[in-house]
């Protein structure tokens, strides 16, 4: 989709019908209903790019564990539907064209049996000659490094020393953000050890598709600083090519029994990880590279065997779309929302025995102690929270336990179990921040911003927890109902922090009223929680900052009604509308615009009726562009977010409707 301009104020002074969306919520709550799983959960599939997928291949390559037929053929599938319009690949469906996600992809798919002039990769061999694949990002190094096609003096070191430094040092990688910390990590222990995969005809055949001009005339030390700018979101700075060039000096003298030492310690710190998270690691990211740290060290490894039969726990597999890998699973985050939305609509709607199900799973995914360890882990404790995936994962965040608590609270109320909301609360207390706002798993630890240390060229605003508006709304909603519906917490540390994450809210707003989100697109996603947060913090309806986000919203809506942000506005920080409405979107800013209790019914009345008229017979709305973001350049698809984000904003609706008909 091309962006286009903002569009300009819709003036509601004439009014507008107001619009009866019974009959469409009727219909959505029978639609979520029907998508409920067996053991009361929801979960749709959080949408990536292929990038996992082909890193999940490259490893059974590395293994020897060839692929089952029936997976093979899944997995092709799967990279026919994610390519691009020219036959590349890129980090999401509307990417430009990523010589990081091409080369991997293609290295895949010649390594599962595909010719090189196969249709499915012969333009991807073109676009990767033109482009020239010694440029492909530092992670795409390491991975082609590992497979022999390509030299490990070609990258830049990954130190296990720096482990070793002392923990007070700000640059210390316990001090990182928790998913960059964790990959490297692994990568750390897999560079120790220079691994190359056994060369074969097929792999020295690669070799020379790669790199034409013959892979033994290749540069590999020039390498380290040949990056391709259009994969790029930030190149690195002067501090982090300063800190590669000390990085080659230890390399180059580094000793051998401190580095096995290093080496050993993250092993260690590996295996904790693996047994805290069922096996499965934070994400597949980091997974794949710890199964791969310990298969180098011993392929009988009973931790690396179980995170192995674990790797299907990260898979979403059918005959139409294929096998692809997901960044995460969902189901606690989307049954958080889900039991929301349900909450809103009317009992006789049917939807009793649902919310009573998708509450006692809620209740069954909650972490009830602590793990044994964590503070050496780097870890805060985990008790009390609610993790993205499942209590299986191990990794709670703050906003999931706040959406999962929220939603128990909406199904019980004042029934809702006291110590286990007490043990909640807790947990989102312990990632308030010292400037008041939440941070996601948890507080933000260096003193000092590390962005100009991220190694990771691709992403930014990876490298340390910040404050994030989406976390300090989620939490502040939660605290706030479960102070309301279970009046015995009401501890005073409550009361402060309520009030002192309702300060960071009125600091971190925009000049024209908008938020800025991190993990959505982008300021109507942030303004529905700046929004939410203030309005549970205690905020009247005529306080300026609930106003000025209102004011922001309606001055963004369309003349169909709706409300429409482009992506590309998440590279700049800038807002840039859409060329067309968008469901979800429309959604948010109709649930912030209604929780604020704004005046201005009609233009409210539009919104819902651009819902009304966009649902579907089915009850559901259709897919449109991807709405989810991390690390300022992965677009992502929640696929319930189409479904349960508008219902809720229908069931709002009825409700005030309801109030004012009566």
């Amino acid at each position: 989709m091309v962006p286009v301009s903002a569009p300009s104020r819709v003036s509601s002074a004439a009014g507008a019908p107001e619009v009866d969306a019974g009959p469409a919520l009727k219909s959505a709550v029978a639609r979520l209903v029907e998508l409920q799983n067996e053991d009361g959960s929801w979960e749709g599939e959080m949408v990536w790019c292929p990038m996992l997928t082909a890193q999940y291949v490259l490893l059974h390559h590395i293994l020897e564990r060839p692929l089952k037929p029936a997976r093979r053929r899944r997995v092709l599938r799967s990279f026919e539907h994610t390519r691009l319009e020219g036959g590349s690949w890129g980090l999401h469906e509307h990417s430009e064209p990523h010589l990081f996600v091409t080369a991997l992809v293609y290295v895949a798919a010649r390594l599962v049996g595909v010719e090189p002039e196969d249709p499915l990769v012969a333009p991807a061999r073109r676009f990767l000659r033109e482009e020239g694949v010694l440029g492909i990002p530092s992670w795409g190094k390491f991975w082609l490094a590992l497979l022999n096609l390509y030299e490990w003096r070609g990258l830049n070191p990954v130190l296990p020393e720096l482990w070793s430094l002392p923990r007070w040092m700000a640059v210390h990688p316990s001090k990182w953000y928790c998913h960059t910390r964790l990959i490297y990590m692994a990568m750390a222990v897999v560079y120790a050890q220079r691994f190359q995969a056994r060369l074969t005809p097929l792999t020295l055949a690669v070799r020379e598709e790669l790199f034409p001009q013959g892979y033994a005339n290749v540069d590999f030390p020039a390498g380290r600083k040949c990056l391709r700018d259009a994969d790029l979101y930030a190149k690195p700075t002067v501090w982090l090519r300063a800190a590669y060039g000390v990085a080659r000096l230890v390399e180059r003298f580094h000793g051998r029994r401190l580095r096995s030492r290093c080496a050993d310690a993250i092993v260690e710190r590996i295996r904790w990880e693996l047994r805290s998270s069922s096996h499965t690691s934070i994400s597949p990211v980091s997974g794949l590279l710890n199964i791969l740290a310990l298969w180098l060290r011993d392929p009988d490894d009973p931790d690396c065997r179980k995170a192995l039969a674990r790797l299907d726990d990260w898979i979403w597999e059918d005959e139409e779309v294929g096998t692809r890998v997901t960044g995460a699973r969902s189901a606690s985050w989307d049954t958080g929302f889900a039991l929301q939305a349900l909450a809103t609509a009317p009992e006789s709607d049917g939807s009793q025995d649902a919310l009573l199900r998708g509450a006692d799973f809620l209740r069954r995914q909650q972490i009830r102690s602590s793990f044994r360890g964590f503070r050496e882990a780097f870890r805060v404790d985990p008790k009390g929270g609610w993790c993205f995936a499942g209590g299986w994962h191990g990794w709670p965040v703050s906003d999931c336990t706040a959406e999962a608590a929220l939603g128990v609270i909406a199904t019980h109320g004042q029934d809702a179990n006291a110590s286990e909301v007490g043990d909640a609360v807790q947990f989102m207390l312990r990632g308030q921040n010292r400037d008041g706002g939440f941070g996601s798993y948890e507080t933000k630890r260096p003193m000092i911003g590390l962005e100009w240390l991220n190694p990771a060229e691709m992403f930014g605003d990876s490298m340390t927890e910040h404050s994030y508006v989406e976390c300090t709304g989620s939490c502040l909603a939660a605290l706030a109902a479960c102070r309301q519906r279970v009046p015995r917490i009401t501890e005073r540390e409550v009361a402060r922090a309520i009030s002192r994450a309702d300060v960071w809210l009125r600091r971190e707003q925009q000049r024209d009223g908008s938020w800025r989100g991190v993990w959505g697109v982008q300021f109507i996603y942030g303004t529905l929680f700046g929004i939410r947060g203030l309005v549970a913090a205690g905020a009247s309806l005529d306080d300026p900052a609930v106003h000025s986000g209102c004011r922001w919203l309606l001055d963004h809506q369309r003349d169909d009604g709706g409300w429409g942000e482009h992506h590309s506005g998440c590279l700049t920080g800038r807002y840039v509308a859409h060329e067309e409405s968008q469901v979800i979107q429309t959604a948010w800013a109709v649930i912030a615009l209604l929780e604020a209790a704004d005046s201005d019914w009609a233009a409210i009345s539009r919104g819902v009726r651009f819902l009304v008229e966009s649902q579907e017979a089915s009850g559901a709305w259709p897919r449109q562009d991807m709405v989810g973001v991390f690390f300022r350049t992965a677009l992502l698809d929640y696929v319930l977010y189409r479904q349960y984000f508008p219902l809720h904003a229908l069931g709002l609706y009825e409700q005030r409707r309801q109030r004012r008909c009566g």
